[in-house]
């Protein structure tokens, strides 16, 4: 049976670690279209796949066309795409937006092409040094598994759908301006997590802790309590005072951070306020 065949548009973090996914499923890379840079080329090398440094220069008979861009490039670059002179019946265009739905994709889906939405909601974090974009995403291992937000038609929700089993992966369906929610809650999981975290350190490091024994002291709480919550659940892990009701002690606390980061006092008191409500709201 004839391989799946795919072209990948933009060849960054996230498009790196599809493309691999994609290639280890047995999915035939086709080409990579970037801007010219050497990581891009690595990559087309590594991929067995030709480098197009122009979306014009793009051959594929019938299979994917992946668009891992900025969110800003996506309408622009299909509207480019759709003046292509390709079988855009026997073609499937996805974008990785997790804001957007297919409407950047219209003028694709005017001349045929079958369009979606495929957004993994994972984490992309940008290393500096040795340690290179999505490389610990990329491995095949279940502590990052993917999950994707697909919107479409039937059709296009069928075309991601195949992306998503090729990557050994789960999806839900996310409409419309929804998407724009749905993404946020990718942040909070993820950016805002992480600056809770580096809250709770610099409060640390402001009451005379070092800041290496602060990092790592914050860093051992917080991943038992990520462990917690995915065995036990996080309600039933949860602990300290606004859990209990214990509005004293959270004035406390509020009174004693202000005093050291008064943006961190304020987002304390609303966390705060919010883990009691949503305890009491448990317990009845």
């Amino acid at each position: 049976m004839a391989k799946t065949r795919f072209v990948l548009i933009g060849p960054g973090a996230v498009g790196k670690v599809l493309a691999r996914r994609l290639v280890r499923s047995g999915w035939a890379c086709a080409g990579v279209c970037g801007r010219g840079s050497a990581a891009g080329r690595r990559l087309a090398k590594e991929l067995g796949a030709p480098y197009w440094n122009s979306v014009e220069k793009i051959e594929l008979p019938r299979g994917f066309i992946l668009l891992a861009v900025g969110t800003h490039m996506i309408a622009p670059i299909a509207k480019e795409l759709s003046k292509l002179p390709l079988n855009w019946p026997a073609i499937s265009v996805l974008h990785h937006s997790g804001v957007l739905d297919t409407k950047p994709l219209a003028p694709l889906k005017k001349v045929g092409a079958t369009v979606g939405a495929c957004h993994p909601f994972m984490t992309f974090p940008r290393f500096g040094g040795k340690i290179k974009a999505g490389s610990k995403e990329d491995r095949n291992d279940p502590k990052y598994p993917l999950f994707f937000g697909i919107d479409g038609d039937d059709k296009g929700l069928r075309v991601c759908r195949k992306v998503v089993k090729a990557c050994k992966s789960s999806s839900f369906v996310v409409k419309g301006d929804d998407r724009v929610a749905y993404h946020a809650a990718a942040v909070m999981a993820c950016t805002l997590l992480g600056a809770n975290i580096a809250m709770a350190t610099e409060i640390l490091t402001k009451v005379g802790i070092s800041e290496k024994s602060a990092r790592d002291a914050v860093m051992s709480i917080a991943q038992e309590t990520l462990a917690n919550f995915s065995e036990f659940g996080i309600e039933k892990s949860w602990t300290g005072p606004p859990v209990r009701g214990d509005r004293k002690t959270v004035g406390a606390h509020t009174k004693a951070i202000r005093k050291v980061s008064p943006e961190t006092a304020k987002v304390y008191k609303i966390l705060s306020e919010w883990v009691m409500r949503h305890a009491d709201g448990q317990s009845k």
